[in-house]
Parts: structure tokens; C-alpha cells; sequence
């Protein structure tokens, strides 16, 4: 499966965009008119779910993350989705990915606070997988 770096990617962007000479500006929308205030011609607006409350629109529905992290371990060279648990290496950290239940179980719901039990459960589910094959356990 192709997986795009999401990390990396992003940095190529940013540098390709400052070096051709554009800038960034941190500043807060609380209503759509506060756009008005900015002379720029091209704004990029990444609310995320925020977007709901800034246009008052009700028909954007959350979804939520199942990500959990673990620390970046540069020997880990290969992803794997394995029952319903997807790993996938990073520079930044581990992703770790529990899909059981599919979207729908997310859908809808606006909590972002990390389920670690969760994340916990999908990393016990891969280190069976690799202590099954021999790969040493840690931790």
C-alpha cells in the first residue's frame, strides 16, 4: 500500500513555499468577517473542525482521530496493517492505528482527547504478531 509521508511532505511545501518568497502570519477568525481585514488577494484557511463554529455550519460533521504515537524509531523500515491495526513509520514517531469498528464509529464525534487504552490494545495486538515470529519484545 502507498502512503504518502505526510511529515516530509509537508516540509517540502513549506520550503518550497518560503522560498519563493511567501510568508507565513498566525492570526485568529472568530467570523468570516474578519477575513476582510487581510490586504492578501490568496489566504489558505485550515480550520480543520473549527470550521463549523467560524461559518456557522452545521452540516460539518467531525470525525474522530484513532491515532496513536509512539517515539520515532529510525530501524523500523516497513508499515503493516495486521487485524485491523495499521503501523506506519515515521521521522516524526510510530503511527499507530486501531480501524476495527470501520468510520462510521467515529463519525460524528467531536472528542479529541487520546484513547489510550485504545492505543495500547493495537500495540499489544502487533507486538503478539512480532514475539509470534521471534522478533524480541520491548517493554
Amino acid at each position: 500500500m502507498m502512503m504518502f509521508n505526510i511529515a516530509d511532505y509537508g516540509h517540502t511545501l513549506m520550503n518550497d513555499f518560503l522560498a519563493a518568497g511567501g510568508k507565513i502570519e498566525r492570526t485568529g477568525f472568530h467570523t468570516p468577517a474578519d477575513l476582510a481585514r487581510l490586504k492578501e488577494k490568496v489566504v489558505i484557511n485550515c480550520p480543520g473542525y473549527g470550521a463549523r463554529a467560524l461559518w456557522r455550519d452545521s452540516s460539518i460533521t467531525p470525525v474522530r482521530g484513532r491515532i496513536g504515537w509512539l517515539i520515532p524509531q529510525p530501524e523500523l523500515t516497513y508499515g503493516l496493517f495486521y487485524r485491523d491495526i495499521g503501523i506506519a513509520p515515521r521521522r516524526d514517531g510510530v503511527v499507530v492505528q486501531a480501524l476495527d469498528g470501520g468510520d462510521m464509529e467515529v463519525y460524528g464525534v467531536d472528542d479529541e482527547t487520546p484513547n489510550r487504552p485504545a492505543s495500547e490494545a493495537a500495540v499489544a495486538v502487533i507486538a503478539e504478531l512480532h514475539c509470534h515470529f521471534g522478533a524480541p519484545r520491548h517493554g
